[in-house]
């Protein structure tokens, strides 16, 4: 019985080194695991400060290529450094074609820089790039390269046959199919959903002039460099002739012009205007409307028309014969009108027929259709009410559309490839 004893006390001893030598081996791996967790917990926290302080360099970037780029070109190397909150950096590449203003300057030939096309773009279908200014961002241990990309492009260019910018609100959805643009509607760019919106501070409604009115993008009239269209010709309005029609022929060639894309500025000699038929000269008559003429001819310039707002007396569009897809000269007409002064231009069909290729801006004012038996292809911009219940289908192909057509500008970043 004793040696039973002595064996029950030794297995009794020899268990409980055991149960110690475990405890020793969790106290260890419980003390290994606090030690990793600290350390990974570290780590976590260390990446999350870089992330931010990236998204707060990334953000300090856009805001200064926001600040700067509707107004003027951004020309010189700038940076800016907080050591709390971030830092950023930009390069300009000074480019022969660069111009006062990104508006109107050509699109990009840098070779430095990798121009990507943005599928999650509302206004890619091809892209029309301008320039991209490279630079860095700062996250918290060294700098990013990032590339600050300055797009520009035609809403109509873009296959938008309608773009409504504000204090317009007509319900368009009741007789326009998407694609279209309403600044009214949260959506925004309706027809095109479960896509990432692009950012669109210059869309419309952020800009305010000094007299308070808030609506249409006010963007430079005019288009990159351009040749002068001459060919022009007046008619009487009416038979009794105390008024004139200015008459553009879409047809009509320009031996003058030199230049890929071409401008007609209807000036102020084109107010009030003269006319002579079988020996009676008439002077002074006021130019109340501007016709164009379609044309068939394919591969001739792109045009851009522009109505400036002291041409009061012309209030009417009309489109006359054909200017059908692709054989039909892609052409704008940009007419303005001054805020607050109210107006309406009319636009009308007078023996036109077919698909009638034309892109309108109709600024500080409403606009009217009359265009029964004519499908527009292009389609209109205006911040003023729509009447009439045209028919407008998208461009598909807009080619020359996009150097005349007035445009919308945005800011695209990311780190360079």
């Amino acid at each position: 019985m004793k040696n039973a004893s002595q064996r029950d006390s030794a297995a009794v001893l020899v268990f409980a080194v055991l149960l110690l030598a475990a405890g020793v081996f969790v106290l260890a791996g419980i003390a290994q695991l606090a030690a990793t967790q600290a350390i990974v917990g570290q780590n976590e926290w260390d990446a999350l400060d870089r992330r931010i302080m990236q998204e707060n360099s990334r953000a300090m970037g856009r805001q200064f290529m926001l600040a700067r780029m509707f107004n003027g070109v951004v020309g010189t190397n700038t940076s800016h450094t907080n050591a709390a909150i971030g830092g950023f950096s930009v390069s300009p590449v000074s480019e022969t074609s660069m111009g006062g203003d990104y508006w109107t300057t050509l699109s990009s030939t840098n070779t430095n820089v990798n121009l990507k096309i943005n599928p999650f773009t509302l206004m890619e279908r091809g892209g029309f790039y301008r320039v991209v200014v490279p630079g860095t961002i700062y996250d918290g241990v060294g700098d990013v390269p990032w590339n600050f990309q300055v797009r520009t492009r035609s809403p109509i260019a873009a296959g938008y046959p309608l773009t409504q910018h504000r204090p317009a609100s007509n319900a368009i959805s009741g007789f326009l199919n998407p694609p279209y643009i309403d600044m009214n509607d949260p959506e925004q760019f309706v027809g095109f959903y479960e896509m990432a919106r692009m950012r669109v501070s210059s869309v419309t409604n952020t800009n305010v002039d000094p007299t308070g009115y808030e609506g249409y993008l006010g963007v430079p009239i005019g288009v990159a460099s351009w040749g002068p269209f001459t060919n022009s010709s007046f008619v009487p309005a009416n038979p009794s002739i105390t008024a004139l029609h200015l008459v553009i022929d879409l047809g009509a060639s320009d031996p003058q012009d030199l230049s890929q894309v071409l401008l007609f500025r209807v000036d102020e000699s084109m107010d009030r205007a003269g006319f002579t038929t079988n020996g009676t000269n008439y002077v002074g008559l006021p130019v109340t409307g501007l016709r164009l003429i379609g044309t068939e001819v394919y591969g001739l310039k792109p045009l851009q028309v522009v109505i400036p707002a002291s041409r009061t007396n012309l209030t009417t569009l009309f489109l006359q014969g054909r200017n059908p897809l692709v054989t039909g000269r892609e052409v704008y007409v940009n007419y303005q009108r001054t805020a607050g002064a109210g107006g309406n231009l009319g636009v009308i069909a007078t023996n036109a027929t077919g698909n009638w290729r034309v892109g309108i801006s109709v600024a500080n004012s409403a606009v009217s259709f009359s265009t029964a038996g004519i499908d527009i292809v292009g389609g209109i911009r205006t911040d003023g009410a729509i009447t009439g219940s045209p028919v407008l289908e998208p461009e598909l192909d807009p080619g020359g559309l996009d150097y005349v057509a007035d445009r919308m500008m945005w800011l695209e970043d990311y780190k360079t490839p």
